[in-house]
C-alpha cells in the first residue's frame, strides 16, 4: 500500500516530468521481487513503474539508476528510462518508465542480437566506476586489469567473507584449491559490459517483441558471466545461446566454464536466502577440484 502523503509527492514529481498537472488514477502492486515494493502507477496521462523501500536504501536505487542509464547508453536492449530517485519522509523510491509486456512471448533472435551488442561495449579494465549491488548485497567493482584476479577477489572471495562461519571449512578449502586453477581455466578476453544479474525475472518482451532488461548489477567482466546467470535458473529460449555464439563466437568449452561463473550467484543466494544453496556450490566445486 502507498500512503497518501507519498502519493501526493509522486503526483507533484510526475507533474514536473510532464510539465502539466497530473493525478494518480489508480495503482497496482507488481509481484516478482523479494527486496522492494513495486507498483504500476496510472497517472492522468501516462503510466509509471516505481520501486519503494526504506529511506536508507536510497544508495541502492541511485546505483541502479546509474546501471540502467549505462545499459540504455549501450544501444543494445530496450531499457526503462529513469525519471527520478528520491527520498520522501521514511521512504526511498526509484521512478521509471512503464512497459506493457507480452506474456509467454519469446524472440530469441532479438534477445541474442541485443546481448551481443551489449557485450561488444568494452573498457580497458574489469570492474566499474563505482560499487553497486546484487540483490541488496554490496557488489565490489574495484578496477582490475586481470580478470581472474577480479573474479576471485571481488566476486567469490567477497561473498565467502560475507558468509563467514556459515560456510563450512571444507567448502572454503575447496574454493582455495579452485583459485589456484582459475588462471588456467578462464580465457583471456576484453572486458564486456554485463547486465550482471541476468536471470529470467529481469527481462520480458514488450508489445513490439523487443527484449527489455532491468534490475542490473552492471560492471565490465567476462561475457560468459551473463550466459552463466541465464542458464542457472532457466527461463530463456535455448535458441538464444546458439544465435549468440554464431554472431559472437565463444571460446571452446564455454558451456563447462559457466558452472564456475554460477558460483557467484549461488554464493549471493546463500548469503541472502540460506543453506539450501550450499549443495549446488558443493557440486560445482567437486567437478573442478
Amino acid at each position: 500500500m502507498i500512503h497518501t502523503p507519498l502519493i501526493k509527492h509522486l503526483e507533484q514529481v510526475c507533474s514536473q516530468i510532464e510539465n502539466q498537472p497530473v493525478k494518480l488514477r489508480a495503482y497496482e502492486k507488481i509481484y516478482g521481487g523479494d527486496i522492494n515494493q513495486t507498483y504500476r502507477l496510472a497517472m492522468t496521462n501516462n503510466d509509471y513503474f516505481i520501486k519503494i523501500n526504506t529511506a536508507n536504501k536510497i544508495d541502492m536505487f541511485e546505483k541502479e539508476s546509474i546501471g540502467l542509464q549505462t545499459l540504455k547508453n549501450s544501444n543494445s536492449f530496450v531499457v526503462p528510462k529513469v525519471f527520478q530517485t528520491g527520498v520522501f519522509e521514511n521512504k526511498s523510491y526509484l521512478l521509471m518508465e512503464f512497459f506493457e509486456s507480452l506474456e509467454n512471448n519469446t524472440n530469441p533472435e532479438n534477445f541474442a542480437k541485443s546481448l551481443v551488442k551489449l557485450h561488444q561495449n568494452t573498457n580497458h579494465y574489469f570492474g566499474f566506476e563505482t560499487n553497486n549491488y546484487i540483490g541488496n548485497l554490496p557488489q565490489i567493482n574495484t578496477p582490475e586489469k586481470n580478470w581472474t584476479e577480479f573474479f576471485i577477489q571481488n566476486r567469490l572471495q567477497y561473498q565467502i567473507n560475507l558468509g563467514g562461519q556459515n560456510i563450512p571449512l571444507k567448502l572454503k578449502n575447496d574454493f582455495e584449491k579452485l583459485f589456484l586453477k582459475l588462471s588456467d581455466i578462464l580465457p583471456d578476453e576484453k572486458p564486456s559490459l554485463l547486465h550482471g544479474d541476468l536471470w529470467s525475472g529481469n527481462h520480458f518482451y514488450n508489445t513490439q517483441g523487443q527484449a527489455v532488461i532491468f534490475d542490473p548489477a552492471i560492471y565490465y567482466g567476462h561475457r560468459e558471466v551473463d550466459l552463466a546467470m541465464m542458464s542457472l535458473f532457466g527461463g530463456f529460449d535455448t535458441k538464444i545461446y546458439t544465435i549468440y555464439n554464431e554472431l559472437f563466437p565463444l571460446e571452446a568449452d564455454w558451456k563447462n566454464r559457466l558452472k564456475i561463473y554460477q558460483l557467484y550467484p549461488l554464493l549471493v543466494h546463500f548469503n541472502l536466502f540460506g543453506a539450501s544453496y550450499l549443495q549446488g556450490i558443493r557440486q560445482i566445486l567437486q567437478v573442478f577440484v
